[in-house]
């Protein structure tokens, strides 16, 4: 009689290992952080291009032109706020695409939406 108990126990325990450590990779390690990448450049490159077409555009007024540079220097305070609130959007870590070495099409790119946002 004892010597089936031994053995049973021995599984027994086993399994209750087993589904420990499992509980503990699953919910308490801590996880490498979600990463992705913004062309902060691109969004500038692209803002300066429309700043840049309003003011060497023969036609426009001086008004058009005053509210494309007031536009531009706006641009700079709407880009940093957008940033600052992509990490907890994506719930990762985001970085600039120049700060990338390697292959950056493994990770996400944020730029197309950060641009849509703009509306650039």
């Amino acid at each position: 009689m004892i010597r089936w108990r031994l053995p049973v126990l021995m599984l027994v325990n086993a399994l209750l290992a087993a589904a420990l450590i499992a509980a503990h990779a699953q919910w308490l390690a801590p996880r490498p952080p979600r990463l992705a990448v913004l062309d902060v450049g691109e969004l500038y490159r692209l803002k300066e291009r429309e700043v840049a077409a309003v003011l060497v555009k023969a036609n426009a007024s001086d008004e058009e032109r005053l509210a494309a540079l007031k536009r531009a220097a706006a641009f700079g305070n709407d880009l940093n706020t957008l940033v600052e609130s992509l990490p907890a959007e994506c719930g990762c870590l985001v970085l600039a695409r120049g700060a990338v070495v390697g292959e950056a099409q493994a990770l996400p790119d944020l730029t197309p939406n950060v641009r849509r946002r703009l509306g650039l």
